[in-house]
């Protein structure tokens, strides 16, 4: 009966932590002020339950210290692509070589799949454009001369040490 009980509440905590982690991130953006508190904490509240509906808890859990890395190697990333856009932007001669890279992922249809190909857009000259049900993501590539799919296959391999599998039911 434990686990039940413990399974009741899995929706009510998740939303608690949401929020409070929204909440904090909107103190950071908003400062401490009561108006700005007063609005953070419904704004807060309303967000993470809407997470919650395209997220339900448990679908998708964290480990902290590899997200941490992983924030740390984005992070890295952007500051190479701010320099790489602007030797582009100052040698126009640059040989690029855009095209469209098809590159079939592991990763299962749905919220896991949709979150690979968000942070991939967001890593130095990528663009998933769209994803199939036979696995494959196209993807718009700055320079089809690098390889952009084995690139893609090692930021899918980081980003899935971060997701801890579902437990088994």
């Amino acid at each position: 009966m434990e686990g039940g009980a413990s399974k009741d509440t899995r929706p009510a905590v998740a939303l608690l932590l949401r929020s409070a982690a929204y909440f904090l991130f909107w103190v950071v953006l908003a400062g401490t002020a009561a108006k700005d508190l007063a609005a953070g904490l419904v704004t807060a509240v309303i967000a993470a339950w809407l997470s919650l509906q395209l997220i339900p808890a448990g679908e998708m859990t964290l480990r902290p210290g590899r997200a941490l890395s992983l924030f740390a190697r984005f992070l890295w990333q952007s500051v190479v692509a701010g320099v790489t856009v602007a030797r582009i932007v100052l040698t126009p001669r640059m040989p690029l070589r855009p095209g469209m890279v098809a590159y079939r992922t592991a990763l299962p249809p749905g919220n896991r799949r949709f979150l690979f190909m968000t942070y991939a857009s967001l890593l130095p000259g990528t663009l998933p454009t769209r994803t199939d049900e036979t696995d494959l993501i196209e993807v718009h590539a700055l320079d089809c001369g690098q390889p952009v799919a084995e690139l893609l296959a090692e930021e899918e391999a980081r980003l899935s040490a971060v997701l801890a599998e579902r437990p088994s039911a």
